[in-house]
């Protein structure tokens, strides 16, 4: 697959995310945004941004938290199941509001968002539906989201118990970190934690925490110390997972510079592999035209104790040994994969069944 796909132009955003009542991506249509709703979402940007979005009936906000920069604009539906939006706002000198910052989206309301920006700043923003009410105790598993000068010695991964204090409402974080080989790094402790406004944060501590009811778990570190993106832990049937249907973003990061390359990726049953999914890119998404030149075969080995899944991802000219979360978010799964590329790059991807 052609990793670095050029995708974005001036701000390009990618929104993926799961449906709380069973709704699923559209594949076109006569303007499915005309019902879209309003859905509020928080999440975290390398090298520590965080992010907030208003994606609403045909028109979406961003704002970078960090820097205090806003784009707003409109969008419409493409036959490929992505939408594709112009930003006519922004208090951003960088980009302009005249037509021509056009971005693509892809769209499971009111679960969780990964958006991936360019021109102004390509690293992904991930975000988690902004919760009414405070989560519930748990085990999630995640992927850590880097920052410039990341190596595969550093913390690749990680699972975290979640428990509550139901008297003061506080929440406690156990974490538990690993390198891409599975090796054990540290075991780290985040107490009285208060929620407020679809997020988890303390006073003195740059950390916040980004969780849903329906099991997604997303954190930021803080400015310059990227984030982390996962969901609960689960123990899950692999044949099934790879019978589905996938639509989703695989990035690269640069660990010289934190700067990222992200490409729309599909997935299916693998045709000819068992218990396999076979991914592609587009080579013209506007036009729902799939690069038929370089499919990709993603295969599974098995979970470890902590729930993670080890697999490999094979190009005509590369493998790649990833680890992966994989859960079930309202009966849609959701696989997210980390494994290293030449250059110790850490190479990304995720995908939710449609």
């Amino acid at each position: 697959m052609k990793f670095r796909y050029v995708f974005f132009s001036l701000l390009s955003v990618l929104v993926l995310s799961l449906a709380f009542c069973g709704c699923s991506a559209t594949s076109g249509g006569s303007n499915p945004e005309a019902n879209h709703g309003t859905y509020t979402y928080l999440g975290t940007q390398s090298p520590g941004d965080v992010w907030s979005w208003v994606i609403g009936t045909g028109t979406f906000t961003g704002t970078n938290e960090t820097t205090s920069m806003t784009y707003e604009g409109t969008f419409v539906s493409l036959a490929s199941g992505f939408l594709k939006a112009t930003i006519t706002s922004a208090n951003d000198p960088n980009v302009p509001t005249d037509g021509t910052a056009v971005f693509y989206c892809l769209e499971f309301p009111n679960t969780m968002l990964l958006v991936g920006s360019g021109g102004v700043n390509e690293n992904p923003i991930i975000c988690a539906a902004k919760a009414a009410s405070a989560p519930s105790a748990g085990q999630y598993n995640w992927l850590n989201i880097p920052t410039s000068g990341w190596s595969p010695g550093d913390t690749s991964y990680g699972s975290t118990e979640v428990t509550v204090d139901t008297v003061n409402n506080l929440f406690d974080f156990y974490v538990s970190t690993y390198d891409i080989s599975g090796n054990l790094e540290e075991i780290i402790t985040y107490e009285g934690f208060s929620f407020s406004e679809g997020r988890m944060a303390k006073s003195g501590e740059t950390l916040q925490i980004f969780m849903t009811p329906s099991g997604l778990f997303m954190g930021d570190n803080g400015p310059g110390n990227g984030g982390l993106v996962g969901a609960a832990k689960q123990t899950i049937d692999m044949a099934d997972v790879a019978s589905k249907n996938y639509r989703g973003v695989m990035y690269e990061f640069d660990a010289a510079t934190g700067d990222a390359s992200v490409d729309p990726i599909g997935g299916e049953p693998h045709p000819t592999v068992s218990g396999a999914i076979r991914g592609f890119a587009y080579s013209d998404l506007d036009n729902n035209t799939i690069d038929s030149s370089d499919y990709a075969t993603l295969t599974f080995s098995g979970q470890d104790a902590d729930g993670i899944v080890a697999g490999a991802m094979a190009t005509s000219s590369h493998t790649y040994d990833f680890k992966m979360v994989v859960s079930q978010v309202n009966n849609k799964y959701i696989v997210m994969g980390i494994a290293v590329v030449a250059g110790s790059n850490p190479l990304y991807f995720l995908i939710v069944e449609i």
